[in-house]
């Protein structure tokens, strides 16, 4: 073989090295991607505590935006109601205190799942007795652009001015 063979030969094993370097660096790239993807479509305890923060900074704060921000109200059954009703509850409070315990949380299906038990304390804003409430809340998630939002959560009566999470007076 002659030197000019010998050069063209290792330039074809140079390109043949390169070419399978850069399919098998595409391979993983691209199994990286969907990894990444089956990862984000995965409802964890992570995701719920973000929304569940993003719940208690409004009530906190009192500030129905806050709160309605970890929702999507458009694909929430009734959700310009549960807007209503929590602009309602937050408007007759002074201050509202909560403690929220994540129990569970994933996937049932496509939706996300989180189950909460939570404990509230509200002061009236018309000098009544203070409020207390204790609940197991149950909220569906669904992806909304790069994150979730909760569309629903059950039982809604939780946030009201009710004295239990049913919404009906407690006997005395």
């Amino acid at each position: 073989m002659s030197v000019r063979d010998r050069r063209i030969a290792r330039s074809y094993g140079s390109l043949l090295f390169l070419a399978v370097c850069l399919l098998f660096s595409a391979a993983l790239s691209a199994g990286a991607l969907a990894q990444a993807a089956q990862n984000q479509k995965t409802f964890s305890a992570h995701d719920a505590s973000i929304l569940l923060n993003q719940m208690n900074d409004g009530l906190v704060t009192r500030s129905a935006g806050k709160f309605l921000a970890a929702f999507d109200l458009t694909r929430m059954d009734s959700g310009q109601l549960f807007k209503q009703q929590i602009s309602s509850f937050i408007s007759h409070t002074d201050s509202i205190r909560m403690h929220f315990n994540l129990t569970n949380a994933g996937m049932n299906g496509g939706q996300g799942v989180a189950s909460v038990d939570v404990q509230m304390e509200a002061d009236m804003g018309n000098g009544g007795a203070p409020l207390h409430k204790e609940a197991t809340l149950s909220l569906v998630a669904e992806q909304a652009g790069s994150g979730w939002k909760f569309i629903d959560v059950q039982p809604r009566a939780f946030f009201s001015t009710s004295s239990n999470s049913s919404g009906t007076p407690t006997p005395q």
